[in-house]
């Protein structure tokens, strides 16, 4: 509700700054991790795109740092974002509780609840795709949460 007074050129600058500075960071040391790994076998993805599971399985060299890294990293970021959504969710739930009109609750917690479902089923699937070892995951099941997660 104090968007306008919150968010100044200056502020708006720096967050920016700061997401692109960490993107390219967490990238940057994944991608020289994944440069150091060798193939050797077949060259084809059974998969939509080049994602990191299958990349891995058709690597020859050792793959557990890259896998580790990735569930921390993906972890960190994936339940990072969550949390601060959840945390605001909750925010927006209490001013929705105490509005004084019963029609306009439930219109508020009619737009949240679609917003939900939508934020559910993005953060499941990047949570099943990413955040675990996806070691014991088969490629089956990565292909299939993918799938839903594009879609």
């Amino acid at each position: 509700l104090h968007y306008a007074a919150i968010m100044k050129q200056q502020l708006c600058s720096h967050l920016v700054g700061a997401g692109w500075v960490i993107g390219f960071t967490l990238s940057s040391y994944h991608l020289v991790l994944l440069s150091k790994l060798t193939f050797c076998g077949p060259n084809k993805i059974h998969h939509f795109f080049c994602d990191n599971s299958p990349l891995f399985k058709l690597s020859c060299s050792d793959a557990s740092l890259l896998w580790k890294a990735d569930s921390i990293l993906i972890s960190f970021v994936v339940l990072g974002s969550l949390c601060l959504i959840l945390v605001s969710y909750m925010c927006i739930f209490h001013c929705i509780l105490h509005m004084p009109a019963a029609s306009g609750r439930k219109k508020a917690f009619a737009t949240r609840s679609s917003h939900l479902t939508a934020l559910a089923i993005v953060y499941g699937s990047c949570i099943v795709l990413y955040a675990q070892p996806s070691e014991r995951v088969s490629l089956e099941t990565n292909r299939t949460v993918a799938l839903l997660n594009t879609v």
